[in-house]
């Protein structure tokens, strides 16, 4: 792993906060700011290579392209960089009102974990257990995990969906609900599985609406088997979203899927809420 600034964190516990899922996780909300925008005193762990998902002639996906082993690079936490355009995700307003909450600790940093691949899904065995983006989180959890042997998770912001809500067109709602629940219950299950000596709450959130406009049922059974794993599994919790504008509805660049910068703000301060009411009740 490279680390891109004169810190040892061999000598400094980290606060891990997980994101995973797709390319609203990845932080697609595109900034008119000529600098990014970067988080005092908190760090990320990212994939150092570009990938993305090869295409078929018929515009469908076909595999995964990303570099395995996952070679990772540390840097301070910030928008990412999308051929000059900088992009925000909703880690960013998480970490910073984190940071002003009684959980964090100034002897402590914050550690996020971008695992999110844009396009990605269970539709074609690349999110879920066993398969290589599920895989490709645990590895670069425990890149984060090794800095340091006080390490821990205490967040796993979970943002997917649109790729379930898409695929597999044959299924009924029910087909499409059973389906993503089973596994979604499986995936999270098998993280806390993983990681069990870490207490650590689950937060997921609902689609863009502009996607659901164009995919409304199958949306719908989307979430409905989120907010059911939520209930089913405990100490999760599921963040409405359908009143988040897109990437469209802000600037007019015919972005129809992604959260807008402001909507991803909001939403990562929606996810914080939901973190520390779920806390709170374990209380």
């Amino acid at each position: 792993m490279v680390i891109s600034m004169k810190i040892d964190f061999s000598k400094i516990a980290c606060d891990i906060i997980v994101v995973a899922g797709q390319s609203n996780a990845e932080g697609n909300g595109v900034s008119r700011d000529t600098k990014p925008l970067v988080i005092p005193d908190a760090y990320e762990i990212i994939d150092k290579n570009k990938y993305g998902m090869k295409l078929k002639e018929d515009g469908s996906y076909d595999s995964l392209d990303f570099v395995y082993p996952t070679e990772t690079i540390m840097r301070e936490l910030q928008e990412r960089n999308v051929d000059g355009v900088y992009n925000s995700d909703l880690s960013l307003s998480f970490v910073e009102k984190y940071k002003k909450s009684k959980f964090y600790s100034p002897d402590r940093k914050i550690l996020v974990i971008k695992t999110a691949y844009g396009g990605s899904g269970f539709a074609f065995d690349q999110q879920g257990v066993g398969n290589p983006l599920y895989q490709r989180t645990i590895d670069m959890i425990n890149v984060g995990l090794s800095l340091n042997k006080n390490n821990r998770i205490v967040a796993f912001l979970w943002h997917q969906g649109e790729h379930d809500a898409f695929e597999n067109a044959q299924f009924s709602y029910d087909e499409r609900y059973e389906y993503y629940y089973s596994n979604l219950l499986k995936q999270f299950l098998g993280f806390r599985e993983y990681y069990k000596e870490f207490d650590f709450p689950i937060i997921t959130g609902g689609l863009c609406r502009d996607w659901k406009k164009r995919y409304m049922i199958q949306s719908e059974a989307v979430e409905k088997a989120t907010i059911d794993v939520c209930k089913k599994i405990e100490k999760a919790s599921f963040v409405p979203a359908s009143d988040l504008p897109s990437n469209e509805e802000a600037i007019h660049n015919g972005d129809l899927d992604h959260f807008s910068k402001e909507s991803i703000i909001i939403l990562g301060e929606r996810y914080f809420d939901a973190f520390e009411a779920v806390n709170s009740l374990g209380n």
